[in-house]
């Protein structure tokens, strides 16, 4: 028979012996290349998409005010943990297992009890330990087979609420992290990075079969860019620091403050308080949240009469010592608005005018300048317009057309009311004073960087770097200087803002109390309180911006000392006077700017 042949004989042991060989090869072959056991029915597909690092905001030293981190959440499957991973079924050792369990408690720096109840969970499949950002840390744990690893992106602010109102904040949602109020919203495009892919299968216990990944583009992943702004972080820090004592001090529901270099329009210190924690936004509210210097517009008072000095200077209908008559009840003038308690000499020049803020004598200026002419200018000085700072929510003011003007508002738009302005319009209007008449477009950007491949700001690529704009010349150089010079009475002794003043420096600045609008009328109680001021005056370098919103009203010694704050503390110079010379003393110093009245520095403060 076959079977009992000479080469089926020799035949037999040769094929046997082959498929021994070749099956203990590919036995060998999966255990040196660790390749899985393919199940037949995987559980689920799925498809996830590598979070970018976003972008960072920094100061413009480069301080982080905004920055992305990289946190592992971490999770035990307590069933897994008692089964062997390199005997499946198979109970895993007591030994083996504590060790896991002390390796988690001192990596992750959690309570042994509370991993060791973590593990006795038996019944449960996903029981939360600890979120963690130390690297190191991953690296230990990171192969305990029972453990889960979620890897998130989180936003943190290191300067806590600093600059809150400006920075904005980042949504909480893990699959769509965007920007939802300033710089982060305003630059989510180029904060955001690119989003890899990874897409594979996963088996009953959640972990993924590499050998079935389907696609993997998680490298293709690219970081956001960092964003610098014009702000100095220490500038920031004392002005919120001063602006909180003040608005303590003054008894005042709101307070908000701008630091503007004259010569280039950079803003080198935004703040509006009360303010947010940008890193728990859900706990504030929409009124925390509002930047106030761009989103308020109010009627600013006595500080429009600096514009209204401007266009009758320019138009050469007064000179600096003009006199005037102080009386209200002449009758070439609709219903001039009084000045209070207030009497003067039956002449004033238009400098006095200025410097004691007398509102008949602006709102004769004002009438017989004409509407037509004065909204012009106000026009020019940018009143009513977006100044197009990079932050979103910034509002136009109100500057009514002229022609709609009634012959009230022919005096009363001159002293600052009638109209609305927002901060930044106002310090950007006194900027241009001090810049002799060059009106510059305010900006909060520097630039915008690209990130390398790691992610490090080493040689970046500069994507958008500020250019100067002079957005109009509305007056004269001369005429810039002349009202510059007008203005130096009202921060010293006899002007309305004395407290205003900084030893060794000119100032050329503007008290203004303006009354809240209620209803049809205004209101007796409620006011805008503030000061602006170009320091110095001889050689502009800053414009400094206070407004305090509806501080406490004291007009009585009496009531004065048993609230604890100054008498006429609604004014601008009792409240935002001494506010604004804190801020100036301390910028003033930090940027190492010479004192132009040096004989007025006290000996101790001598450099």
């Amino acid at each position: 028979m076959a079977w009992r042949s000479d080469k089926f004989r020799f035949w037999l042991p040769v094929v046997v012996l082959a498929g021994a060989v070749a099956g203990l090869a590919t036995r060998l072959t999966i255990l040196h290349f660790g390749f899985v056991k393919l199940e037949k029915k995987p559980t689920y597909k799925f498809t996830k998409y590598p979070a970018a690092p976003r972008g960072g905001i920094y100061s413009s030293s480069g301080v982080p005010f905004a920055c992305t981190k990289t946190v592992w959440e971490y999770h035990v499957d307590p069933k897994v943990a008692n089964e062997d991973p390199r005997h499946p079924g198979q109970p895993v050792s007591a030994s083996a297992r504590w060790t896991n369990i002390t390796n988690l408690s001192t990596s992750l720096d959690i309570p042994l009890r509370k991993v060791m109840d973590a593990y006795a969970r038996r019944d449960s499949r996903f029981v939360y330990l600890a979120t963690s950002d130390d690297d190191g840390a991953h690296g230990k744990v990171s192969g305990i087979h029972e453990l889960s690893v979620n890897e998130k992106q989180v936003r943190v602010y290191p300067q806590g609420r600093q600059l809150s109102q400006v920075l904005g904040f980042v949504s909480r949602d893990p699959t769509n992290r965007v920007g939802g109020a300033g710089i982060e919203l305003k630059y989510e495009r180029f904060l955001k990075g690119m989003s890899g892919r990874v897409s594979g299968v996963k088996n009953a216990h959640g972990h993924e079969l590499r050998a079935l990944r389907q696609e993997d583009k998680a490298l293709e992943s690219k970081p956001g860019c960092d964003v610098y702004l014009t702000v100095d972080h220490n500038i920031q820090y004392e002005v919120e620091k001063i602006l909180a004592a003040g608005l303590v001090r003054h008894q005042a529901e709101r307070v908000w403050a701008i630091v503007l270099q004259v010569r280039t329009g950079a803003v080198l210190a935004m703040a509006t308080l009360p303010d947010f924690d940008p890193g728990d936004f859900p706990s504030s509210t929409q009124e925390q949240r509002m930047n106030r210097a761009i989103s308020e517009s109010y009627e600013p008072g006595s500080v429009m009469k600096t514009i209204t000095a401007c266009a009758v200077i320019n138009e050469r209908m007064v000179s600096p010592k003009t006199m005037i008559n102080t009386d209200r009840k002449d009758s070439r003038y609709f219903r001039l608005p009084g000045d209070g308690s207030h009497t003067w000499e039956p002449f004033m020049s238009v400098t006095e005018a200025l410097v004691h803020s007398s509102n008949i004598v602006f709102g004769k200026l004002g009438f017989d300048l004409g509407p037509q002419r004065l909204w012009t200018y106000m026009d020019a000085f940018g009143l009513g317009h977006k100044t197009g700072i990079e932050l979103p929510g910034e509002e136009t003011g109100i500057l009514p057309d002229w022609k709609k003007w009634d012959k009230v508002k022919w005096s009363r738009a001159p002293i600052g009311q009638g109209v609305a302005v927002t901060a930044i319009q106002l310090a950007t209007a006194y900027a241009c004073i001090g810049n002799d008449g060059e009106l510059l477009k305010p900006y909060i950007v520097e630039r915008i960087e690209e990130r390398d491949d790691d992610g490090n700001s080493e040689s970046k690529n500069v994507v958008y770097q500020h250019q100067r704009q002079v957005v109009g010349h509305p007056i004269r150089a001369e005429t810039a200087r002349t009202v510059r010079a007008m203005m130096l009475g009202v921060a010293k002794k006899g002007g309305t803002a004395r407290k205003a003043a900084v030893p060794g420096y000119t100032i050329a600045g503007k008290t203004g109390t303006a009354q809240m609008q209620e209803g049809r009328g205004y209101s007796e109680n409620n006011f805008h309180a503030s000061f602006i001021g170009i320091v110095p005056a001889s050689r502009p370098e800053v414009v400094i911006l206070v407004t305090y919103q509806k501080p406490t009203v004291c007009r009585r010694r009496d009531t004065s000392e048993a609230k604890g704050i100054p008498v006429f503390n609604h004014q601008g110079g009792v409240c935002a006077g001494p506010t604004f010379s804190e801020i100036a003393t301390f910028v003033l110093r930090y940027l190492a700017v010479e004192p132009d009245v040096p004989e007025e520095v006290p000996e101790d403060d001598e450099v």
